[in-house]
């Protein structure tokens, strides 16, 4: 056991060393939940962040050159969610969301005044998911702890991270990364029917859930505990289809919106298969005829290639498969039987760089798996770093839409974008080394190594 850095004394200002009559478990409670309370910083300075929006409103293309965009009053606004649940369930309000996202967020804008004006409104639906969102994610930090009680800079990861601030009120993911969260403490605490329940919810909230759940099934293939794992992914699907049915019986489109949407689209922000689109330079300063770069006179000869919808599609499925096959080698090879939240993270992580687009607030999906799986503070702020040099492009890029003349270029962007593939990456390495060599064997690799030198 290592020596504490200060004296006993001199430490009890800051949690100091027990005493010999303290009560442990009562000062880690203590402990959780001043870490859970933490979230507000980062929600704060999201907020303030986006203090231009939501004095001036989510209008036109200052929300990207301000860096303030959040797609929760543009769907509230485009999706007419002031008609609240009922103009969700009669087809008035229309969201491409699945379903139990569609559901929450329809209700929530069933709380926005109606005699307010439009900006109002839209300041209303923004604020109350404020509230929503730091409920969510302390709910996550709480779960985060328990699940790995040993380990609390986890839960501070999951608190504090960059990451809140930059995805956290982008969209009603939040909603998926709790029940994700409570999903996992469930099956922790043998909860196997609460689990297979939650984890129906969540793949009916994002389909990235499902992925969770084939992760448990590859987790639990190198243990005694398949049978239960099966129980709980019986439950999942049995809950999945209860809500599609249900969602049927109202409106079909509730249901297949979503994935029809998916179905149909393009390469979009944050997707490998944009790069092709994105190595023609459309900005003015390329498109000179007198240049005095030859990198830009180079850039201004490329074209870009915009991969068909169906190439995309399949790209995006082999992905999927790709990522499934990943996460039954890092099982198999694993020095010891890896768990839940690392193959999750392995999977998830694989089969997000893959998608047809990978959104800012997908960062949001890696944030407790990550914590959860082990993965240090110096590896999550080089992942957030990528994250923010991320978030400052797209938003330049998109904005050469209304200003060419002030915008980013799409190589540069592709850039960017390819830098925080790497930062997803880069996390997927350390949680395959830590599966591959434990903690305790790294230290004895590490010793035998200086040994023999």
């Amino acid at each position: 056991m290592r020596p504490d850095l200060f004296p006993p004394t001199d430490s009890e200002l800051i949690g100091g060393p027990l005493g010999r009559h303290a009560n442990p478990v009562g000062r880690w409670r203590r402990i959780v939940a001043q870490l859970t309370a933490l979230v507000w910083i980062p929600m704060i300075v999201a907020v303030l962040q986006r203090e231009y929006c939501v004095r001036n409103g989510w209008y036109g293309a200052d929300q990207f050159w301000r860096e303030c965009f959040s797609d929760l009053p543009a769907q509230y606004a485009l999706g007419h969610l002031d008609t609240g649940l009922p103009g969700w369930l009669n087809g008035s309000a229309v969201l491409d969301q699945p379903v139990v996202a569609g559901a929450v967020m329809s209700a929530v804008g069933g709380l926005v005044p109606d005699g307010a004006s439009a900006l109002d409104q839209s300041r209303w639906y923004f604020l109350a998911w404020v509230v929503l969102i730091t409920l969510l994610l302390a709910a996550t930090v709480w779960c985060t702890a328990h699940l790995v009680p040993g380990d609390l800079q986890a839960a501070a990861q999951v608190a504090l991270s960059p990451v809140i601030v930059l995805a956290a009120v982008l969209s009603a993911d939040a909603l998926v990364v709790a029940l994700v969260a409570a999903a996992m403490l469930a099956w922790k605490r043998e909860r196997h029917t609460v689990c297979g329940l939650v984890l129906g919810v969540a793949t009916m909230t994002r389909s990235y859930a499902a992925l969770v759940a084939l992760a448990l099934l590859l987790a639990a293939a190198r243990s005694d505990v398949f049978a239960a794992a099966k129980r709980v992914a019986m439950t999942a699907l049995a809950s999945v289809l209860a809500i599609a049915m249900a969602a049927i019986a109202v409106r079909p489109q509730i249901l297949t919106g979503a994935y029809r949407a998916w179905w149909e689209s393009k390469a979009s922000y944050g997707s490998p298969w944009l790069l092709p689109t994105l190595l023609a330079c459309d900005v003015p300063a390329c498109n000179a005829k007198d240049v005095s770069s030859a990198w830009l006179r180079w850039l201004s000869q490329l074209q870009k290639v915009e991969l068909p919808v169906w190439s995309v599609t399949s790209l995006a499925v082999c992905g999927v498969v790709l990522a499934v096959i990943m996460g039954w080698i890092f099982t198999r090879e694993s020095f010891r039987a890896p768990t839940w939240a690392q193959v999750a993270f392995v999977v998830v992580a694989m089969a997000m760089m893959t998608g047809k687009a990978v959104p800012v607030q997908a960062s949001l999906w890696l944030l407790p798996l990550a914590a959860a799986a082990g993965v240090r503070w110096r590896d999550h702020l080089i992942w957030a770093g990528t994250e923010m040099t991320h978030f400052i492009a797209i938003w330049l890029y998109i904005g050469m839409q209304t200003r060419p003349d002030r915008a980013l270029p799409g190589p540069w962007y592709a850039l960017f974008l390819v830098i925080r593939l790497a930062g997803i990456t880069w996390l997927v390495s350390r949680v395959w080394r830590a599966g591959q060599f434990p903690p305790a064997l790294e230290q004895d690799r590490r010793e035998s190594a200086e040994v023999a030198r």
